[in-house]
């Protein structure tokens, strides 16, 4: 990098007053039912403290796919939306539900968490 155009419009000497809370829209729970690896994924994900249900924000909430010879992943990998509870980390929550999806299956896929709410 030779040249970086950055313009500063103003600097905070002191931390702002908060504001008041902004309620955001609730994903869409999900109402899929699911069964073998999805349902034990799902299991495993709501019993996690912090995690309320799993959502639908874009689409089916556990996506598993398989990784077929020569793929660049060595094994599957699992996606799942959710939404944790205002009073929980996000990211403890997430990285919680990771490790409790890993165990889970007995492949130990690479999983990402999406937090789409939090209420």
């Amino acid at each position: 990098m030779t040249e970086v155009d950055l313009r500063v419009t103003g600097l905070l000497d002191e931390e702002p007053e908060p504001g008041p809370a902004v309620r955001l829209p609730e994903a869409p729970r999900a109402e899929r039912p699911m069964d073998g690896d999805e349902a034990r994924v799902a299991a495993a994900a709501l019993q996690v403290p912090g995690v309320l249900h799993l959502t639908a924000a874009l689409g089916h909430p556990v996506h598993i796919e398989e990784i077929p010879g020569g793929a660049a992943l060595p094994h599957r990998h699992v996606r799942l939306e959710l939404a944790v509870a205002a009073d929980h980390r996000a990211r403890d929550v997430a990285r919680e539900v990771r490790t409790a999806v890993r165990k889970t299956l007995s492949d130990h896929p690479t999983v990402a968490v999406l937090v789409s709410g939090i209420a």
